[in-house]
């Protein structure tokens, strides 16, 4: 009796670790722990969060979803002004990885932790590019060697290898060999990395068209579609696609903030459109704040954060620094950035991620 409950415990194990790579005892104190500062989080108590984690790491610095977490918490005060670098982010997720080297929820996500570090050095011309982006690759690699079917980690390689110059480690024909595996493996992933390694004159629209014609009811076709709209400056048709979409998968509601930044963009990139695109924006933000079910403390107080900058452009100063007080009073940490933040921040740690997006596009 005793080797066949042994028998049955090694199973259990082996097939927890086919999925993550190693197995955390659901409900375990460990767990609950860890989900708790995630949650305090993502309810905008992040200091809160960071305290709870520091705590477990000092008493246990083995905890590697412990690390883990830390890692995404310090990415989000990255972006919301907190005194935070993309190295120290790196030294919480490599913790992590060091900890339990099979577990592809920590490898994905240093693998986007070694990306961002690159692109950072790469924005304020910083040497040592180029073995930054080697070192990012070989992560995206590992996660494969996981994963063989991890479709995100090839499409960034696709992105990288396809995109960079050959002096920051682009590599064209080791682009085209992993497009060519997702062009075999599945529609979608194939038609992004067609599209990532696409002509300037190549029409978008019509790759995603293409595929919309043989799929009507994928949220995801749509959402591409739009994206490649707003590329063409075509807000309204951008709508159109991002409508369906949302139609089809009511949590695409965060494409509405997609929309209500081209308005925004069009305005940085000629000040005299403001009363025109402005509206345009501020309509299309309330709009997010009010679907159903409500965004997010982080969604939420990013949102206020754009509308207050809108208001202020608006001539509204009163209106800005009630919104702006608001979302600081929500979230001190609440994203400062352009971009709309990353939905892999705000997916449960024990989860593995399949939200990507593109170092190299505005949308």
């Amino acid at each position: 009796m005793k080797k066949i409950l042994c028998l049955v415990l090694i199973t259990l194990l082996i097939l927890c670790s086919q999925f993550t790579g190693s197995c955390y005892v659901k409900g375990s104190q460990t767990e609950k722990d860890v989900k708790k500062a995630f949650g305090l989080r993502l309810n905008g108590k992040v200091d809160e969060a960071k305290v709870l984690l520091d705590s477990l790491l000092n008493k246990d610095s083995t905890n590697a979803m412990a690390w883990y977490e830390l890692a995404r918490l310090k990415q989000y005060m990255l972006v919301g002004g907190g005194d935070v670098k993309t190295a120290d982010i790196l030294s919480a997720i490599n913790k992590a990885v060091n900890l339990e080297p099979k577990n592809v929820i920590y490898a994905y996500y240093k693998a986007i932790a070694s990306f961002m570090h690159a692109f950072m050095a790469m924005e304020m011309g910083q040497g040592e590019v180029k073995d930054k982006i080697a070192e990012t690759c070989d992560q995206f690699e590992n996660v494969l060697s996981l994963k063989p079917d991890y479709q995100e980690a090839k499409l960034y390689l696709v992105e990288i290898y396809g995109l960079l110059p050959p002096e920051m480690g682009g590599d064209s024909t080791k682009a085209q060999e992993q497009a060519k595996k997702l062009i075999a493996a599945d529609p979608y992933f194939g038609t992004k990395a067609k599209a990532a390694l696409a002509s300037v004159d190549t029409d978008l629209l019509k790759l995603w068209e293409n595929l919309i014609a043989l799929d009507s009811q994928n949220a995801d076709l749509y959402i591409e579609a739009g994206k490649a709209c707003l590329l063409k400056e075509d807000p309204k048709a951008a709508e159109i696609n991002f409508e369906k979409a949302i139609k089809y998968d009511p949590a695409k509601s965060i494409l509405i903030l997609d929309l209500a930044r081209f308005h925004i963009m069009k305005v940085m990139q000629n000040s005299e459109s403001a009363s025109e695109e402005l509206p345009i924006a501020k309509k299309l933000l309330e709009k997010y704040l009010n679907t159903s079910p409500e965004p997010n403390i982080p969604l939420k107080t990013y949102t206020m954060g754009l509308l207050a900058r809108v208001e202020m452009f608006l001539g509204n100063q009163a209106e800005a620094e009630k919104l702006m007080n608001e979302a600081k009073s929500l979230d001190p940490y609440f994203s400062r950035a352009s971009g709309v933040p990353t939905l892999l921040l705000f997916d449960p740690p024990d989860q593995i991620i399949h939200h990507y997006f593109s170092f190299f596009s505005p949308f």
